[in-house]
């Protein structure tokens, strides 16, 4: 089902679904975090469902339900990094069980989706659908498209095969190309309002925070990720170690070594440092040039760590001493 924020968006599509004028390009944007997979999982649901309940939503007890879970259903298609897969209603939108209909990923994810797997794709399309209903088919993350791949798709958009609906989902809808976006009906997913994200945070997760969710910037799913993940335990002591620091009651150098120790996580503590500015210039905290002036530091860090000429650990000796006199 969609999460609770999505209340008008699936307004708009099952209105359109139940007036038989679907259109049948969309394309699905918005940040990380704000359940775009999830309502495209509950969409696809509803579209192949053989028993919609009163609200469009699918059943999840027919065939075509049981299919679309294990990944197995021969009508429902994801174009990906992997290739051209089996869609599921898993979190991934893929299910590692049920791809015999499709071309095998290799052995290591592409950077873009290839245009091989895109003809693999049009030539399923080409054939009527298996159990004479709709189809469905979801193009995740559509802005790694390559240029081969969304010139392939083009046609395929501009005269679709019957009763098939295709997915463009993507955090970065300015990467597909405007032949691609133009073509497609608008389905925009904002970050939900702080409570309404808060409420379904703590539901799903009881030791959830407001700070947690201000990180990860508003997006309730990116926020429920860390949890699970652990990753939220990780930035509760970065947090905690910058704070100590600031308040002159751990020594910069040991804090240094201790935030430098993994050169991976090192990039994630500069992004987490400068949300925290962020955050409290956007809460009215004191913000003057010498704010400025190490928020471009940190930026500038990250772009040395990324570009693997840093080293970590100098580099957190300098900011953490630069950060101890400016919190003074």
């Amino acid at each position: 089902m969609p999460l609770p924020w999505q209340a008008s968006q699936w307004q708009t599509v099952t209105a359109a679904q139940q007036r038989e004028q679907l259109h049948h390009a969309w394309l699905v944007s918005g940040s990380e975090g704000v359940g775009k997979r999830s309502f495209v999982r509950a969409w696809a649901a509803s579209l192949l469902c053989d028993q919609v309940d009163a609200q469009q939503q699918a059943c999840g007890a027919c065939n075509s339900c049981k299919m679309l879970a294990s990944g197995g259903h021969p009508d429902a298609h994801l174009l990906s990094n992997d290739g051209h897969l089996g869609l599921a209603t898993d979190p991934t939108l893929q299910n590692e069980d049920g791809l015999s209909y499709w071309t095998p990923k290799s052995t290591s994810m592409r950077r873009d989706i290839a245009v091989d797997a895109a003809r693999s794709l049009i030539d399923k399309l080409a054939i009527t659908s298996h159990r004479g209903g709709m189809r469905v088919v979801v193009i995740h993350p559509a802005s790694d498209m390559s240029d081969a791949t969304a010139n392939a798709l083009l046609k395929t958009i501009e005269e679709p095969p019957a009763r098939t609906v295709l997915l463009f989902v993507t955090v970065f809808p300015q990467g597909l190309k405007q032949t691609i976006r133009s073509r497609c009906q608008q389905l925009r997913f904002a970050v939900p309002s702080k409570g309404e994200a808060l409420s379904w945070l703590y539901g799903a997760h009881p030791d959830a925070d407001a700070v947690l969710l201000a990180e990860a910037g508003g997006a309730p799913l990116k926020a429920a990720a860390w949890l699970a993940s652990g990753e939220s335990k990780r930035r509760a002591l970065w947090r905690n170690t910058l704070q100590q620091v600031a308040e002159r009651k751990s020594d910069p150098l040991q804090a240094a070594a201790e935030l430098a120790r993994d050169k991976a996580e090192a990039g994630q503590v500069l992004r987490l440092w400068q949300t925290q500015m962020q955050l409290r210039l956007r809460e009215g905290g004191v913000w003057s040039a010498r704010h400025e002036s190490f928020h471009a530091l940190l930026l500038d860090g990250l772009r040395r760590l990324e570009d693997h000429n840093a080293n970590a650990q100098l580099l957190f000796e300098s900011l953490l001493l630069r950060w101890r006199l400016l919190a003074a």
